[in-house]
């Protein structure tokens, strides 16, 4: 298993567990006992020569509490000319307490992605605050050292560690038909949402527009034409019946979970057109009004 660095699935950076990418199989050739080169890491559990993680910039210090500092890391690490590895023998445990023994009233979340963001991430950073618009009004601090640490480093792009360390990662432009917010044009202050169900079987319908990405973040995927929601991209919108739209486990066949976008927003699976009661999703016959088009925040691929 492998980490993925993914720096926007909800408000902040985050990562998720992968299977090994069929490179990396081929790399360590059917030795499981061989180390795995990954992405990126979880930031209580490594181990650094102290004399190099000083060199390489420590961390942070900007930064406030914990979070996106492991991905700060990570990339600093790939991209200023290291390798990150999980040493697949190590034993490790992480104990957690029972509450945390700090506290703070500032959203530390979205100000150390941002400043990671704006440091590492180059101009993939836009696709960060298209998922995460409200880190563009937070205050993240002066980050002139850290850029010119990198400069120092001369360290790589982020171009680099995608196309080099993780070409499998999602980019939105390459890999989404649209992504973002699903606006009704009937109802142009209301949006589509998982109604606080974040697993299924859980009904989707309609809430008031809240631009914070979320429960109200979703991705046109390109290869299958699945929609799918941002906790963890594993599920989708699925036509469950005629009157139902549901959110399952993406599977990838198609049916009830392959969508059409057409010229005029409208949403279509199986020939119906994606509609709502003003509560809940469902599919009804295709007529072309309003309450059955639908404005994404954003889009990347337009029907022809």
């Amino acid at each position: 298993r492998v980490r993925e660095a993914v720096v926007s699935t909800q408000s902040t950076g985050v990562f998720r567990w992968k299977s090994l990418p069929e490179r990396e199989v081929r790399r360590r050739h059917g030795d499981n006992s061989m180390e795995v080169r990954s992405p990126t890491m979880a930031g209580g559990l490594f181990a650094m020569d102290r004399e190099y993680f000083f060199e390489l910039g420590a961390y942070d210090l900007g930064m406030d509490i914990w979070g996106s500092e492991n991905l700060e890391i990570s990339f600093r690490i790939w991209m200023c000319g290291g390798v990150l590895e999980i040493n697949t023998c190590s034993t490790i445990a992480h104990v957690y307490r029972r509450t945390f023994p700090y506290s703070s009233k500032k959203d530390v979340g979205h100000k150390n992605a941002k400043r990671l963001a704006e440091v590492w991430l180059d101009e993939y950073k836009d696709f960060f605050y298209q998922i995460s618009p409200p880190a563009r009004g937070i205050d993240m601090g002066d980050v002139s050292d850290r850029v010119e640490l990198r400069n120092r480093l001369q360290c790589k792009s982020f171009k680099w560690f995608l196309e080099n360390v993780y070409p499998e990662m999602e980019i939105p432009s390459k890999d989404y038909i649209a992504h973002g917010e699903i606006r009704n044009m009937g109802e142009s202050n209301r949006c589509v949402d998982n109604l606080g169900g974040w697993k299924p079987p859980t009904r989707i319908g309609l809430y008031a527009c809240h631009s914070q990405g979320g429960s109200q973040y979703w991705q046109f995927d390109r290869k299958t034409n699945e929609i799918k929601q941002s906790q963890n991209f594993i599920f989708c919108l699925d036509a469950v019946t005629e009157s139902e739209v549901q959110l399952a486990t993406c599977h990838g066949q198609g049916g009830n979970q392959r969508w059409e976008l057409t010229k005029i927003g409208e949403l279509r699976s199986n020939g119906r057109c994606l509609d709502h009661d003003s509560t809940y999703l469902k599919l009804s016959p295709c007529d072309g009004s309003p309450k059955q088009r639908w404005q994404w925040s954003f889009v990347f691929q337009h029907p022809t």
